[in-house]
């Protein structure tokens, strides 16, 4: 199998290599003195010295989406390419947090350590992860960090912000304590770490680091409105700035970057991102324009199936690898009948043992997912001719939408709307005989755990997904990627079914606004939306038919496999690397 993805990246280096710090951003914090303070503390950073310091807002106790996943696998691939890390994360109050501290995974390094910055006086202790190959470090903040299960869920979104700045405003302080306080390079990642490109400069100035320098990888879009009081408390100015990354982005002493060169195109390019997620900071993605460093394999690499079956498979024979994938596609229903949680909703029928699974999951985030749009697709399919397992990681109103059109399907769909232990998840996804991935946006995505699973991907055209699957069917690409994906795929060696919608009107991002105030159920009155059912239809029938053609199911399985060599953690490390160089060099 020839590379799909090409091994010299040039919108990566060129991005990298036109880097230019925006130091007249300082001005607006500090005065001349400061910065010039600030200017000679930074002077006598050493990048020979130098630690990364990894921020993540999630973490192995508390997480949500696959930012647990890149802050284990990340940093650990740092620290064998001969980088010195640590990692800094929140102490969440919930049951697995609890546990660990119980079990003594969480032993207690300091406690009640008390200080002040600006306007705000907070209480930390911190716990060290004695379970973590690199040095881990759980903040608690007194008052903080009580949101539960889901880090992120609270009824009033204040408190998370609050979260987000009180965090960054103990880090330096912590960092002094642990004893790292110089040729610091914070790593930062999403919005609600990114304040510590204000904060960590403010401790240079108050003498808590000696030096440290701040970047930022954004995993998703998202971004919080910050007020004035809040900006006085924690950073003692009303800087510029409605929002945290807006306020955030101007401090970085390094490029921006993403987590795949397609998803940074579209930060500033997609209709979807441009007119409606990222339109507030186009003024700051254009002085700071991101780059993309596709993620590795989110798990271990291995083959799902045994070398004899695969040696058959390289050699055209696929029935043992047909007859494995069966057996798993048995477990899987087997295993789903005998779930007995009131909480599922519909059934399967299973009579025809050539129909075609299809498994979808994730977090039920109806603004971002496209879930829907398999739902309204699918009904469209003749009775019995394929089954849907549906997984959303959390429920909510919008459950009683997928509940209908359940219904509707009596008989072929199954909707478990809570989060499946691992193990089933695994059973699912193994057995399932295509992963669904119908994301209107999504800056890595998770195909490759299809492959990890000798599982197919179906998917829509977007983000990360656009290199991670080789589509057997055509697309028309839209004419804002430019010549990106030509540059990134060779089309070849299928490794699942790539759609995209064929709407043709104009004023792109005024539509998806529209398509977005819709509810779930009058979503197809769009004509941008009922263009991506159809396309999304299409994809079904075509899983359908490749289904039913054996030989041609099975090398899609094997190219998967094979896929999963393009995404390393070491391909990662090493431009994360040049990153940080950028940031030691021409930071300051």
């Amino acid at each position: 199998m020839r590379n799909i993805i090409n091994n010299y990246d040039p919108d990566f280096y060129i991005k990298n290599d036109n880097w230019l710090l925006m130091r007249r951003n300082l001005h607006f914090l500090f005065e001349q003195r400061e910065i010039d303070l600030i200017n000679k503390a930074e002077c006598r950073f050493s990048i020979k010295k130098r630690t990364i310091v990894y921020l993540s807002f999630e973490n192995r106790f508390a997480s949500l989406g696959g930012l647990a996943a890149v802050s284990h696998f990340l940093p650990s691939g740092l620290k064998d390419s001969g980088e010195k890390v640590i990692f800094l994360t929140p102490f969440h109050s919930n049951r697995n947090t609890k546990n660990a501290l119980k079990k003594g995974i969480l032993k207690k390094k300091f406690c009640n350590l008390i200080f002040h910055l600006c306007n705000c006086k907070l209480v930390m202790n911190c716990y060290e992860d004695t379970g973590s190959a690199i040095p881990s470090y759980f903040l608690q903040i007194s008052g903080r960090f009580f949101a539960g299960e889901n880090p992120y869920e609270y009824q009033d979104s204040e408190q998370l912000l609050l979260d987000s700045l009180s965090f960054c405003a103990v880090v330096p302080f912590a960092l002094k304590k642990l004893g790292y306080d110089s040729s610091l390079i914070i790593h930062a990642n999403d919005w609600e770490t990114a304040p510590i490109a204000i904060t960590s400069k403010l401790s240079v100035l108050s003498n808590v680091l000696k030096q440290a320098r701040t970047i930022l990888t954004l995993h998703n879009s998202f971004d919080k409105g910050v007020s004035a009081a809040h900006k006085l408390m924690f950073f003692g100015k009303n800087i510029p700035g409605d929002t945290v990354l807006q306020c955030s982005i101007p401090f970085l002493n390094g490029p921006l970057t993403t987590v795949s060169s397609c998803f940074a195109h579209e930060l500033r390019c997609d209709p979807l991102q441009r007119g409606t997620f990222t339109d507030h900071l186009q003024y700051e993605f254009s002085k700071n324009p991101p780059i993309g460093i596709e993620n590795g394999l989110f798990g271990n690499f291995r083959v799902p199936f045994n070398r004899e079956i695969i040696i058959a498979a390289e050699n055209k024979d696929y029935n043992l690898l047909l007859k494995e994938k069966n057996h798993h596609k048995n477990l899987f229903l087997t295993r789903l009948r005998s779930l007995h949680d009131k909480r599922v909703i519909g059934k399967i029928n299973f009579k025809n043992p050539k129909t075609p699974v299809f498994f979808m999951s994730g977090r039920l985030d109806i603004m971002q997912k496209g879930f829907d749009v398999i739902f309204h697709a699918f009904k469209k399919l003749p009775t019995g001719s394929a089954k849907l397992v549906f997984c959303p990681s959390s429920g909510n109103n919008e459950i009683k939408f997928f509940e209908q059109i359940t219904k509707e399907c009596n008989g072929d769909i199954v909707v478990c709307p809570f989060r499946v232990p691992r193990t089933d998840y695994n059973i699912f996804l193994k057995g399932a005989s295509y992963l669904i991935m119908p994301s209107f946006y999504e800056p890595f995505g998770a195909a490759t755990e299809g492959y990890i699973h000798g599982t197919p991907v179906l998917a829509r055209g977007t983000g990360g997904l656009w290199t991670q699957i080789s589509s057997i069917t055509k697309n028309k690409i839209p004419e804002y990627y430019n010549n990106l994906l030509k540059l990134k795929n060779q089309k070849q060696c299928p490794t699942g079914i790539l759609y995209r919608e064929a709407y043709k009107g104009k004023k792109l991002d005024e539509e998806w606004k529209k398509l977005l105030r819709y509810p779930l159920s009058e979503r197809p009155k769009n004509r941008l939306y009922s263009s991506m059912v159809s396309s999304a239809h299409n994809a079904l029938c075509d899983a359908i038919e490749i289904y039913s053609k054996p030989e041609i199911y099975a090398e899609m399985i094997l190219n998967g496999i094979n896929m999963l060599k393009l995404f390393t953690w070491e391909d990662a490390v090493k431009k994360y690397q040049i990153i940080y160089d950028t940031a030691s060099y021409r930071g300051v």
